[in-house]
């Protein structure tokens, strides 16, 4: 089992650890970060090592680029918000947005390196990764019932122009 702090985004941790709250009104800046292939991926692993390994296979390549893909995220001082389906929403406190673009280059950095891996027969396009940052006044907030899960949220217009593909600043 994994341990509750991988759920956490790290800068509420640090918050928990210091007996503090997050503000809800925040300025910052916002990566969005979805990547693309493991649809492919997964079907050719099924079809090479059948249901059982072939999900077990593709468990193992999925942990190996988050794992990284967060590594970078960390590194630059930014937060994983919340994971959606192959996507990743992080936060950087206080950041005008250069050091979130500059997260997102390095992430690229990483797809190309991963995109050298080995992939299976049947597999003609690697994993790559789009990602859009913007930056302004945000909302955060943590909701739900403490009793079963929390999670993190972000919310505002800037998080809107993010995700249509505009930018905030």
């Amino acid at each position: 089992m994994e341990l509750p702090e991988a759920y956490i985004p790290v800068d509420r941790c640090w918050a928990i650890a210091r007996g503090q709250d997050l503000p809800d009104r925040t300025d910052g800046a916002a990566l969005f970060a979805d990547v693309s292939g493991f649809t492919p991926l997964t079907e050719a692993l099924v079809q090479e090592h059948g249901p059982k390994r072939g999900a077990e296979e593709i468990a193992r390549k999925l942990n190996k680029v988050y794992a990284a893909l967060i590594a970078q995220v960390h590194g630059y001082g930014g937060s994983v918000i919340s994971f959606s389906g192959d996507a990743i929403t992080c936060w950087f406190e206080g950041d005008h947005g250069r050091l979130a673009t500059t997260c997102a280059l390095g992430m690229q950095q990483v797809m190309a390196r991963l995109a050298q891996d080995p992939m299976p027969a049947g597999v003609t396009e690697p994993l790559a990764i789009k990602i859009a940052v913007t930056a302004g006044p945000a909302r955060r907030f943590g909701v739900g019932d403490p009793e079963l899960q929390r999670l993190d949220a972000l919310a505002g217009a800037t998080l809107s122009h993010g995700q249509s593909g505009e930018t905030g600043r």
